[in-house]
């Protein structure tokens, strides 16, 4: 689902799924992700990550269940 209203789109990159809008694993400090630290502070610029749909929808699915969010964050990584 993409917010064409958002002020801050176009956020990363064309068909992006905006469900997750704010990141639940902010700071993840993972690189992996294409995020890196910027004068110290962790940068998510890089990251499309939570914004691929079915990552955004493991992790909707996932914390909706009540697991922890570390569990949640395991899922994730698989697609990274």
């Amino acid at each position: 689902m993409q917010r064409l209203s958002c002020d801050r789109y176009p956020c990363h990159f064309p068909d992006q799924d905006c469900t997750l809008c704010f990141c639940p694993f902010y700071p993840c400090e993972d690189e992996r992700t294409g995020g890196r630290f910027v004068d110290g502070e962790w940068c998510c610029e890089g990251c499309f990550v939570v914004h691929r749909e079915e990552v955004a929808k493991a992790v909707i699915e996932a914390l909706v269940q009540g697991e922890d969010v570390s569990i949640a964050w395991k899922e994730v990584t698989k697609w990274l």
